[in-house]
Order: structure tokens, then C-alpha cells, then sequence
């Protein structure tokens, strides 16, 4: 699919035509909204507020709790957890594991934990749906601090946002990018381009069985068509 891409046209091109990824195609296979405010990511790091924290550290402790070490601790691949305006989702993660795991003297999040406590989770969890699933990074981990202006704003603020349309912006540049000759790698949601394929290519899509019904009580009828 990458080979076909057209960074002219932003098409694939194929013997019998063009065609592309559309928006339409992002709502139904994910179920983002298409509708709000332009998704705007502001860069600028914050300012030093705190003597023995940067702006980053700081930052990140108010989303979410924690304060990842600039120097001396790496996740499992190796990375430190704030470097160069990036933050390692799998530190993120690990740390709000550790925080609620009673083996490491944590507290079990359930639904009697405080409001900050379930808070703090949900947010991380869309920081980790940002970075490992609808923008994520070639290393698949590592996510722009940039992304915590966002995260940080209110739940209103952040549902009203057009995060289908980012999402394709995104696609269609990663594409552009992976179609140059010397470039070996891809990022962007590219399971997106394997359930549009397997859509509008039948031949390359896994059969499915004729019989099978999406009944009102099946865990997967309210889903995301991609879930499917």
C-alpha cells in the first residue's frame, strides 16, 4: 500500500484508478469525532515554576501524579523517561501499575478510589491511545510532551475536538514520509490502512464467516467498525 501512495495526490494508485483514505472512512472504523474545535498542539515548553523540577517535570507531575527522572532510570526498551520534549508512555504506564499494585504496597483502583486517582488513570490511558494507537511514533512509545497541553484541559475541552480529522492529517503524512525511497519505516495509525484494505480490497481480507450474526447482546455490536 505504501508503494502505491502518491504524496502528489495523497491516492493510492492502482491499475484500475485512484483512490484514498477519507474522513468518512476514519469516523466509521474508529468512531472519532469529525466534528469541533481544530486539534492544536502547542510545542512551547512550560515555564519553571518548581526550584529542583523542570517546566516538564512539573507539567507532567500535575496531569498526572508522577515526575519522571530526566537522568538515571530507563523503561524496558531503554529509553529514558523524559528526553528532548518526549515522554515514555511504557514509563507513564509502568509507574501508574506500580502505583495501584499491591505487590509494590499500592492501592487497587476501584470504583470507591478517589475522583484524582481515577482521573489521573484515565488520562494516562488516553495518553497512551494517542501514542500507541492514533499518533504514535516509530518507536511506538515515546509521545510529544506537547500532547499534555491537551490532555490537561478539561473533558468537555477534549471531546469537542475534531480528532478524526488529526488523525487522517497524521495518516497522510506519515504515508507522504514512508513513500520516499530511503525511508524504511512508517509511523501514523496504519492499522487504519489495513481495515481499509481489507474493505475495499476483498481479496487480501481475511474470510468471514457468512453465518455469523452481530446480535443486539454480542460484546462487539456497539463498537468501532474497525473492532470488527
Amino acid at each position: 500500500m505504501v508503494e502505491r501512495w502518491r504524496k502528489e495526490t495523497h491516492c493510492f494508485n492502482f491499475r484500475e484508478g485512484e483512490c484514498t483514505i477519507t474522513l468518512k472512512d476514519i469516523a466509521i472504523l474508529t468512531d472519532l469525532p469529525i466534528d469541533g474545535d481544530v486539534v492544536c498542539v502547542d510545542s512551547t515548553a512550560p515555564p519553571k515554576v518548581v526550584a529542583n523540577m523542570s517546566g516538564w517535570q512539573h507539567f507532567i507531575w500535575t496531569v498526572t501524579g508522577l515526575c519522571p527522572p530526566e537522568k538515571g532510570d530507563h523503561d524496558a526498551d531503554g529509553n529514558p523517561p523524559l528526553s528532548k520534549g518526549q515522554v515514555s508512555i511504557m514509563w507513564l504506564t509502568a509507574e501508574i501499575g506500580r502505583k495501584h499494585n499491591p505487590e509494590f504496597g499500592g492501592i487497587p483502583l476501584t470504583e470507591e478510589s478517589s475522583e484524582r486517582d481515577k482521573d489521573i488513570y484515565a488520562r494516562i490511558y488516553i495518553l497512551g491511545m494517542i501514542g500507541g494507537v492514533f499518533f504514535p511514533k516509530k518507536s511506538n512509545n515515546l509521545i510529544s510532551n506537547s500532547w499534555l497541553k491537551i490532555i490537561l484541559g478539561s473533558w468537555d475541552d477534549m471531546v469537542n475536538l475534531r480528532w478524526a480529522s488529526a488523525c487522517l492529517a497524521q495518516l497522510y503524512r506519515s504515508l507522504c514520509n514512508a513513500s520516499a525511497r530511503a525511508v524504511k519505516e512508517i509511523d501514523g495509525a496504519i492499522f487504519i490502512v489495513q481495515f481499509w484494505a481489507w474493505e475495499h480490497l476483498p481479496w487480501i481480507a481475511p474470510k468471514v464467516d457468512p453465518d455469523k450474526e452481530w446480535v443486539p447482546d454480542h460484546p462487539l455490536r456497539h463498537e468501532a467498525y474497525g473492532c470488527r
